[in-house]
């Protein structure tokens, strides 16, 4: 299911991916949006690429980009596009090689394909998540684990309570994050800042394709496409260290 979905979405996150690279090679410009946020002209450029690309092969497809205006028909479609061209701007700014391309197709408020590309080291990650089961609770209680987490968050200490022995391993892109714990790479990737949909989109089908369970920092679910399409917080592990996690944030919460 999705075979030409997801065969469409890594062509085009590669080809996005090759426009990022030779536009680093060749100097960049950048400036700031109405937010404060970086921009790049590679962002704007790949996200043109992905729209053409995307759209023009499904073309009855709603489209999420960080890079376009949103629109309302969007939360009509059956099916829709939800697209990051580059995930750590800042990362790609500053020469870190830590961002990606990131896509996913949401259908039914559930991601159900992504792909993150690392045009930077050349990884490709890409999976179809539909009908992908848990892995059985492994992670015993008390172990320690290592935890990827956003490179701001660690350099600001502005990281949620993590249990004692918890170690932290910080990386630029969420994308690219979840990517890296789908292939098995740390046990744990959370934040407890708002997520726009399409940063983490895409790496959530990867963790759920891997059997990783992902959902808020409470174990509450995750919906995308939503009107404000924003994600409150994010925590994806293996069922069994994500269970023991929910627990010890649960203590925080006020009543």
């Amino acid at each position: 299911m999705f075979e030409r979905e997801l065969k469409a979405a890594r062509e085009a996150a590669l080809e996005a991916g090759a426009v990022i690279e030779r536009l680093r090679r060749s100097g960049v410009r950048y400036g700031r949006k109405a937010g404060r946020e970086l921009v790049s002209e590679a962002d704007l450029e790949a996200a043109a690429l992905l729209e053409r690309r995307l759209l023009g092969a499904f073309p009855g497809d709603g489209w999420l980009s960080e890079e376009h205006r949103d629109s309302p028909a969007r939360l009509r479609a059956a099916r829709t596009w939800v697209v990051d061209p580059i995930d750590g701007t800042r990362e790609f700014l500053q020469g870190i090689p830590e961002y990606a391309v990131s896509i996913a197709l949401v259908v039914g408020g559930e991601p159900v394909l992504g792909v993150v590309h690392n045009p930077a080291t050349g990884e490709l990650f890409a999976a179809a998540c539909c009908g992908a089961e848990e892995r059985p609770p492994t992670e015993p209680t008390g172990q320690p684990f290592e935890a990827l987490v956003g490179r701001g968050e660690h350099a600001w200490d502005d990281l949620p309570p993590l249990p004692e022995g918890t170690i932290v391993r910080p990386v630029g892109s969420v994308a690219y994050r979840l990517a890296l714990l789908a292939r098995g790479e740390g046990n744990a990737t959370l934040t407890g800042f708002g997520r726009a949909e399409w940063d983490v989109a895409a790496g959530v089908a990867l963790c759920r394709a891997a059997g990783l369970r992902v959902t808020g920092v409470l174990g509450d679910p995750l919906t995308f496409n939503q009107p404000r399409p924003i994600v409150r917080g994010l925590l994806a592990a293996e069922p069994g260290l994500h269970a023991r996690l929910t627990r010890f944030f649960a203590q925080f919460v006020r009543e």
